[in-house]
């Protein structure tokens, strides 16, 4: 009676792994795209497991635009990065590069975050890779 049991216990293990492995892959992204963004921070979360955040644009014709920036590295990454919550505040300026998704143009996973300083935090590559 072990047996089948133990089967069906490690057929859910594996089943859950899959679903998380499908959920980190930057699969729903156009990742071959670095879309520049220079705005303001409405929002910003530094969390587990992807950081979000809004940025406000203006374009050529003087009309504000919302990029949200839906998911990004984990907020563990990006501090082993260098990159500190008094780094990015609301109210401030940055330039922002993203991947938009395939199926929502209005939604963004965050490549990096360059400050007015023009420090540049990559959130896909290691700290010995940045700047």
């Amino acid at each position: 009676m072990k047996r089948p049991s133990s089967i069906l216990l490690a057929s859910l293990a594996a089943a859950a792994a899959t679903s998380a492995a499908a959920h980190h892959s930057f699969a729903i992204y156009d990742m071959q795209q670095d879309v520049e963004f220079h705005g303001v921070i409405a929002n910003i979360k530094l969390r587990n497991p992807h950081m979000a955040m809004t940025l406000t644009t203006t374009g050529a014709d003087g009309k504000q635009q919302t990029i949200e920036f839906v998911e990004g590295a984990p907020a563990n990454m990006l501090a082993r990065l260098g990159l500190r919550p008094d780094h990015v505040k609301v109210g401030q300026e940055i330039t922002a590069i993203g991947a938009p998704r395939h199926d929502n143009p209005n939604a963004w996973f965050l490549k990096a975050i360059i400050l007015p300083d023009g420090t540049r935090f990559n959130a896909l590559q290691s700290p010995n890779q940045q700047r």
